[in-house]
C-alpha cells in the first residue's frame, strides 16, 4: 500500500508543478497565482455553502474563525501539491473534495497544455531544452495513468469499510453526529473533542443521553471518564446544568496535588453522592476528614 501512497503524491506534485510551470510560461506569475487563487476561493465557498467552514479545534469564536481560514488555506495548498491522504477526513477537506481536487489537477495539466498551444506562447529555440514542447502531452498522459494506478492500488489495498472515505461527502458535523450514534459511550464522548458548533444540531439528544447515563457512570467510574473529559462537557448539557440544583466548586484539599474538583449536588441523596465521589478520588477516611470543612461550606451555600 505504501507504494501507491508514494506514487499518488509523486503524480500530484509533478502534475501541479507542471501545470504551474506552463501557466507561468503562458501568462507569467500573475496567471499562475490567479488560477491558484480561483481554486482556493472555490474551495472556501464549498466549505461555507455546506456549513463546514469552521475548523473542528475547540477555540473561542473570533480565534476559531481566523484559525479556520488559515488552516483551510494551508491544507488546500498542501493537498494541491501532495494529495495528502489524511485530508480526506470529514473534519478536514472531506473525501469527495479531496478526490475531485486531484482529478482537477490532472485535468488542469492538459488544460494548461491546450492553452499554451492556443495562445502560441512557445519560446524561441535557444538550444536543447530539458523538456521539448511535443513531450508535454506525453508526460501529462503518463502522469494521469500513473495517478490512476496509484488510486486504484489504494482502493484495492484499503480495508473494505474504509474505501468510502475516498469519495465520502460527509461533513465534520455529520461525522460528529455519526460518532454520537455509536453504541459505545466512550466513542460518543469524542464529540466533545471538537468545537461546540459541531454538536449544536443534536444537542438535545446529547443532553438526554448524559441525563440517562450520568448516575451509572458515577457508580461504575469507567476509566475513560477522566476529569479532563468532564471539563470539556458544556455545563448546560450536564444533568441539571441549567438549574440551581447543581453546584460547581473549586476545592483545595490538603495539598494533595489536585487543585480543583468538580462537586455535584443533587436534591436527593446529594450528601451520599458527594462523599462517595470524594472517597473514590481520594480513598481514605483521613482524606475525607480533611475535606469536611470545605464540604460543610458547600452544604451551607447550597441551602442558602
Amino acid at each position: 500500500m505504501k507504494w501507491s501512497m508514494y506514487l499518488l503524491s509523486f503524480c500530484q506534485l509533478l502534475g501541479k508543478s507542471l501545470e504551474m510551470a506552463i501557466l507561468v510560461q503562458v501568462g507569467g506569475k500573475t496567471l499562475a497565482l490567479s488560477v491558484l487563487g480561483g481554486e482556493m476561493v472555490a474551495y472556501l465557498l464549498y466549505k461555507v455553502v455546506r456549513g463546514d467552514f469552521r475548523h473542528w479545534a475547540p477555540m473561542p469564536r473570533g480565534t476559531s474563525l481566523v484559525f479556520s481560514l488559515l488552516e483551510r488555506v494551508v491544507l488546500k495548498v498542501i493537498c494541491d501539491f501532495t494529495g495528502l491522504l489524511h485530508a480526506r477526513h470529514p473534519k478536514e477537506m472531506g473525501g469527495f473534495y479531496w478526490l475531485m481536487n486531484m482529478v482537477w489537477t490532472q485535468a488542469s495539466v492538459f488544460g494548461a497544455i491546450k492553452l499554451k498551444e492556443k495562445l502560441r506562447q512557445i519560446e524561441e529555440d535557444v538550444g536543447e531544452r530539458f523538456v521539448k514542447e511535443e513531450d508535454y502531452l506525453m508526460i501529462a498522459t503518463v502522469l494521469l495513468l500513473l495517478w490512476f494506478v496509484a488510486l486504484l492500488g489504494l482502493l484495492i489495498c484499503s480495508e473494505k469499510e474504509l474505501r468510502r472515505t475516498f469519495f465520502s461527502i460527509m461533513t465534520g458535523k455529520q461525522y460528529n453526529e455519526a460518532l454520537f450514534r455509536s453504541d459505545e459511550d466512550e466513542i460518543k464522548m469524542q464529540v466533545f473533542d471538537t468545537h461546540s458548533s459541531y454538536n449544536r444540531h443534536f444537542e438535545a439528544s446529547i443532553k438526554e443521553w448524559l441525563g440517562e447515563k450520568w448516575n451509572d457512570w458515577h457508580a461504575s467510574r469507567p476509566g475513560w471518564l477522566t476529569e479532563e473529559l468532564i471539563k470539556r462537557i458544556p455545563g448546560q448539557l450536564l444533568p441539571g446544568g441549567g438549574d440551581a440544583g447543581v453546584l460547581e466548586e473549586s476545592v483545595r484539599v490538603g495539598g494533595r496535588g489536585k487543585n480543583s474538583y468538580l462537586v455535584e449536588i443533587e436534591e436527593d441523596r446529594w450528601w451520599v453522592r458527594l462523599k462517595w465521589r470524594f472517597s473514590k478520588c481520594w480513598a481514605g477516611e483521613e482524606s475525607w476528614e480533611k475535606f469536611k470543612p470545605g464540604w460543610h461550606q458547600i452544604k451551607s451555600n447550597h441551602h442558602h
